[in-house]
């Protein structure tokens, strides 16, 4: 008898096992993603993967709403007294995922850890107009600058972590954040996330999230009609799109976005230093012909980084596709065709993912109809994209991805902002951009801040120091088991959490 009860016993948990992961499935959605997070720590996140990710998991001072205006997060209010000054109060009952408060504490370890030389967040250099930061009270601390910094705000956006893992190196897969999911797994290729307060969810019983990394956009696709996957957004080929619409129950939806695809440039290079060749080449591309026969005609034609919406946008000429004007400025710049109709030799670094590759062949073909000998090295991400944060590149080709604030182009134009300081990897040098954007990062002024990025803008243009593309749109699409997604312009997943499961 004690025998048979024994067995009873372990049916009736293998039974009820069973039942609770079916209902951990139905609990959940699963979202294909190109590559996963390089890193969850909040403090070096750089690439796209990382920030989609970490909305779910982190919280910072402020969050930046639709118009890319600050708006408070943790903080509750602010005042400004004077333009060293800044003074923040946190709202009350915020806890980590671990359930201890978030206290001033915290946010002055976080953001001293980003400031810290010894960790080296590439974030460190947003920050470097903080001279000091002091704790007032367990819901209050005040920052004082060094210089007036029109875009701190911006840049307080950056997670809050405990101070107890603030004062560590990096933790690029365990990591507490504040944020309205918590880590729950990281194995192999699969991210599970979970909400923590599932009394303020919205959604129809969908509390999990599960990030599976699928390289191939195909397989990815394959897999959302298969029902493996239930949601994927970005680095879709726009030929998958027709079969797509012929599925039942596949849900797709677009919107113009602020991701700026465009060609990183060397201009320490012995070929590219020369501005008449950089412009040689930018001419050298039909990009109308190209985003219609490569992307459905869907992204928008791009001139500068920020978006024609944002406030301190640019309105610049159009690049127009002149290969005759382009052989000539490549004559005069000293590299006539060779007998074997060769000018020189460019090295083109891209990723091994299948659009770019399609993308920068096509851009490769362009170039050698002028003459420029171009071949093609594809690199998996990681070591694509380590090579390309220290400027070990000819050219490449990449996004600008979530672009919120002007000072982007302090980040990317400035001479101070070299590799490894900064982004500015075709290491850009001109004073006068320097003084313009030197000026422009402590105005508060917007209507002087924007004059002053327009000229930034239209002298990054006549020296070509990259090659814009487009603005890549959003195409989201959705499997038959959820609905309610809104696209947003940046890219954000956020909405995720709204989602209704059917």
């Amino acid at each position: 008898m004690k025998h048979l009860f024994s067995i009873f016993l372990m049916v009736f948990f293998l039974l009820l096992g069973s039942c609770s992961h079916s209902a951990n499935e139905n609990d959940m959605i699963r979202v294909g993603l190109p590559q996963l997070p390089m890193s969850l720590d909040s403090r070096y996140a750089t690439d796209a993967a990382s920030h989609r990710v970490q909305e779910f998991l982190h919280r910072g001072l402020i969050r930046l709403d639709e118009k890319f205006l600050p708006q408070p997060d943790l903080a509750e209010s602010w005042q400004h007294p004077d333009p060293l000054t800044w003074e923040f109060t946190l709202k009350h009952h915020v806890r980590f995922h671990d359930g201890s408060m978030v206290q001033a504490t915290d946010v002055a370890a976080t953001l001293e850890a980003v400031l810290d030389e010894t960790l080296a967040s590439p974030l460190r250099t947003g920050l470097a107009a903080i001279r000091r930061i002091e704790v007032l009270a367990n819901d209050r601390l005040r920052i004082t600058l060094n210089k007036p910094d029109a875009s701190l705000l911006t840049r307080l956006k950056i997670g809050i972590i405990p101070k107890s893992i603030a004062r560590m190196g990096r933790r690029p897969r365990n990591m507490i954040g504040c944020g309205p999911y918590r880590l729950l797994s990281w194995q192999g290729n699969q991210l599970d996330i979970e909400l923590l307060n599932k009394s303020v969810s919205v959604s129809d019983g969908v509390n999990r999230i599960r990030f599976v990394g699928v390289k191939d956009p195909v397989t990815r696709v394959l897999k959302l009609v298969r029902g493996e996957l239930d949601f994927t957004q970005g680095d879709l080929p726009p030929h998958l799109l027709p079969y797509l619409q012929k599925q039942t129950g596949i849900n797709i939806q677009y919107r113009p976005s602020t991701t700026f695809s465009y060609i990183g440039l060397n201009l320490q290079d012995e070929y590219l230093k020369d501005v008449r060749v950089r412009r040689a080449l930018a001419l050298g591309l039909d990009r109308k012909r190209l985003k219609k026969a490569l992307f459905s005609d869907l992204p928008e034609l791009a001139e500068t980084v920020l978006t024609s919406s944002h406030w301190a946008a640019a309105l610049l000429h159009e690049t127009p596709f002149d290969p005759i004007k382009a052989e000539k400025l490549l004559d005069a710049a000293g590299f006539p065709r060779s007998t074997q109709g060769r000018r020189f030799h460019l090295t083109y670094r891209t990723s091994t993912n299948p659009i770019r590759l399609r993308l920068v062949t096509a851009i490769a073909d362009a170039w050698q109809k002028l003459g420029v000998d171009v071949s093609i090295e594809s690199l998996e991400w990681g070591g694509f994209y380590a090579r390309i944060k220290r400027g070990d590149f000819q050219t490449f080709s990449l996004d600008w991805v979530g672009i919120t604030d002007p000072d982007i182009y302090r980040w990317i134009l400035h001479s101070e902002m070299w590799p490894p300081t900064g982004s500015n990897r075709g290491r850009y040098s001109n004073k006068q951009v320097d003084d313009w954007l030197d000026l422009a990062a402590g105005l508060e002024d917007r209507e002087a801040r924007a004059l002053l990025y327009t000229k930034v803008q239209a002298q990054a243009q006549v020296d070509q120091v990259y090659i814009p593309l487009w603005y890549q749109p959003v195409i989201a699409i959705s499997g038959p088991k959820i609905r309610g997604f809104q696209p947003s312009p940046d890219g954000s997943l956020l909405s995720l959490r709204f989602v209704s499961k059917i």
